[in-house]
């Protein structure tokens, strides 16, 4: 079986060469889960320095056949994405490389490697904070999405709270890191209705949503009432895409057991002619 790697490595991290080669196994042998499922990440450090490797799923055969020949692996997307949007003034945990496997030239396996960002709290956990800190950072974070982000062109497809990761700063103002990059899309200019659409994700409660369209339609020069129903609508819109998402993914998964059973009582009463 033909086996082979890609591989980039951001400049400043060639020291790390060694350790990035052989992720495969360091993945295996070492680390800390922060997340475990279809991706897997886990923080690993090595030499006094912690990374943060995420280890791409990759059972669907046809997305696999798809990033060998026609479109990036997620790592790859990933690990460029961090290094376009940092290049637009907008923080990630800072890209240190990104390495595929192949078997017979299609994907087996990808991981994209970053520095372990240091961080207070992620923006979902945010809406639990004291109302007046909670006011602080949602808004904060309108004028983050407004400015650095959409301003420049970054729209994040999965921008959900989870995704955004908040640092108070000794002044009491806020920093946000963005993570989970391989769905982003960079657009030349994006309508109010596009910039509300994109936060959508978001699902705090109608107060938190409200507070960071207000403040988000200030920084655009726009009705704070016309942000918070334009919010609104794009949350009920997304909601019942989701409904209808798992509905199908209800009946896909009926139908699969059917089939399954079918298939069983096939086997077990097997028709002789």
């Amino acid at each position: 079986m033909k086996q082979m790697k890609k591989m980039d490595i951001n400049p400043g991290f060639e020291y790390y060469r060694g350790f990035i080669s052989n992720i495969r196994n360091n993945f295996t042998e070492n680390g800390v889960t922060l997340k475990e499922g279809r991706n897997t990440i886990k923080i690993i450090e090595y030499k006094g320095v912690k990374f943060c490797v995420k280890s791409f799923g990759n059972k669907n055969r046809i997305n696999a056949i798809a990033y060998s020949f026609i479109r990036p692996s997620k790592a790859v997307r990933s690990f460029n994405y961090a290094l376009r949007i940092l290049s637009l003034g907008v923080k990630t945990p800072e890209p240190v490389a990104f390495v595929d496997y192949y078997k017979n030239s299609i994907l087996d396996k990808s991981f994209y490697i970053s520095i372990f960002q240091k961080h207070d709290f992620s923006l979902g956990q945010s809406f639990d904070l004291p109302l007046a800190e909670r006011l602080e950072v949602l808004s904060s974070f309108a004028a983050f999405a407004c400015m650095q982000l959409h301003n420049n062109g970054i729209y994040h497809k999965d921008l959900s709270p989870g995704n955004i990761l908040v640092t108070q700063k000794p002044d009491e103002s806020y920093v946000f890191h963005l993570i989970d990059l391989n769905r982003i899309k960079f657009k030349k200019k994006m309508g109010f209705r596009t910039r509300m659409s994109n936060l959508r994700r978001i699902n705090g409660t109608a107060m938190c949503l409200g507070t960071i369209a207000h403040f988000y339609a200030m920084h655009h020069k726009k009705n704070p009432v016309w942000g918070a129903l334009r919010i609104g609508v794009e949350r009920i819109k997304y909601e019942k895409f989701r409904k209808v998402k798992k509905r199908c993914k209800r009946l896909t998964g009926l139908n699969k057991a059917k089939q399954d059973k079918t298939k069983e009582t096939t086997l077990t009463n097997p028709i002789h002619h």
